[in-house]
């Protein structure tokens, strides 16, 4: 909605940022609240891969099993990511995420009963729903906050909540599955995942300028028809593959094809994330200085494909740990760091007040991409016998991916730096 249609504020002049009230500076509060609560309910994301070795002995599974269960969690976040996203925009971020983290704490407790693969990948699914709400949540939330020229910047730190979880989740969870059972992961993260979610529903508040009395108009056809659009959708729903692909057999490639007991590979994912923080805020701040996210989104993929033909190179040959370290890092620098950059379309490709809506539409469809890409990752390992074949797959598929990404120019939709800001006051 923008000024002077029915509904929608007066519009107001745009101050300086030494001319803003104080409540202006709330907007870095409010980043640090979406950026806690993104790490708390993105913790039960990464726990399958980060036990993977422990979980993989304890419960007898096949690597594509592994897979599966990664797939569970994607795929019950694909389902509620669109009805969240709607959800949202209508009633607001602190309400719904509160209600998503009680269901995802929930399913988690009961899954860390489970005594084989069914009943813990059925229960996955419903966890996974619950925890989608962060995603549409957090982007609103900065949405609503940031000015457009700082969105790319601000999406990026956000975004690593996933990543810092991955960290923590590869640090700490191994070592924990070790000592007390597969099982003391999942009850730790569901407690964790449900504190973040409190602290962001206690102190989050929304801009006044987000105070509409009716919504601004969104076209999701038209959305669907633009060619923009679909070709970064696209891109994303490779990409989001490769990313569960990567996360998800990191550890078992490491641990079967270089010796890497659980607890050491599980470092060498924390280096995996640790890349993923660098390249979600890299890249945002890159786009944001380019104009242009599909640009970005091409150079992260170009990295992603020689990455993964390293990858595929390395085999069963023993490498020193820097080298390992250095190419595990650069892996995760693309293959998990291009997510901001979409996001951040994906937001700007409607109305603010909107944004959950085309953020949840776009990670639905790209969501699909790790359900589907992920577990064929595994097969290919399971049938060759080795991780060679699956990594020169990855390679291909990312390349085609980058092809497609050669098409969105979104430069001219963007407007020059610093254009269309959105004040952001605290409300009272």
């Amino acid at each position: 909605m923008t000024a002077g249609e029915p509904g929608a504020l007066p519009a107001a002049p745009s101050p300086t940022e030494a001319e803003r009230p104080p409540g202006a500076r709330y907007r870095w509060a409010i980043l640090g609240l979406a950026t806690v609560m993104q790490i708390g309910m993105s913790m039960p994301q990464q726990t399958p891969a980060a036990i993977g070795p422990v979980l993989t002995e304890a419960l007898e599974l096949s690597r594509a099993q592994l897979g599966l269960l990664t797939s569970a969690i994607w795929g019950g976040m694909l389902l509620g990511m669109l009805p969240f996203g709607l959800l949202i925009d209508r009633r607001g971020e602190r309400a719904v995420v509160a209600l998503g983290a009680l269901g995802l704490a929930a399913f988690l407790l009961l899954a860390a009963q489970a005594s084989s693969f069914l009943p813990l990948f059925l229960l996955l699914i419903p966890a996974a729903v619950g925890a989608s709400c962060a995603g549409p949540g957090g982007t609103r939330a900065i949405t609503a906050w940031f000015p457009r020229h700082q969105r790319g910047m601000a999406l990026g730190i956000r975004q690593t909540g996933v990543t810092a979880a991955g960290i923590i989740s590869a640090i700490v969870l191994p070592p924990l599955a070790v000592t007390l059972g597969w099982q003391a992961p999942f009850r730790g993260v569901a407690g964790l995942a449900l504190l973040s979610a409190l602290v962001f529903t206690l102190f989050y508040r929304e801009p006044r300028s987000g105070r509409r009395t009716a919504m601004s108009p969104l076209d999701l056809g038209s959305l669907l028809r633009s060619g923009m659009f679909m070709r970064a959708t696209g891109f994303g729903w490779i990409f989001m593959g490769a990313l569960g692909s990567a996360i998800t057999y990191l550890t078992v490639s490491l641990h079967q094809q270089q010796g890497l007991s659980a607890v050491d590979a599980g470092f060498f994912l924390a280096l995996l994330q640790l890349g993923g923080v660098v390249g979600r805020v890299g890249w945002g701040m890159l786009s944001d200085r380019l104009g242009s996210r599909g640009r970005t989104m091409s150079l992260a993929g170009g990295v992603t494909v020689a990455a993964s033909l390293a990858m595929a190179a390395l085999g069963h040959r023993a490498i020193p740990v820097l080298p390992l370290g250095v190419l595990v890092f650069v892996l995760g620098l693309s293959a998990m760091g291009w997510n901001t950059v979409y996001i951040a379309l994906c937001a700007e490709a409607g109305p603010v007040d909107r944004a959950a809506t085309v953020v949840g539409l776009g990670t639905t469809v790209t969501f699909t991409g790790m359900v589907t890409v992920t577990p064929v990752f595994g097969l290919i390992a399971d049938r060759s016998g080795s991780f060679v074949l699956s990594w020169i797959f990855l390679a291909a598929l990312t390349l085609v991916g980058v092809l497609i990404s050669l098409g969105v120019n979104d430069r001219a939709s963007r407007g020059p730096r610093g254009g269309n800001p959105t004040p952001a006051t605290a409300a009272d």
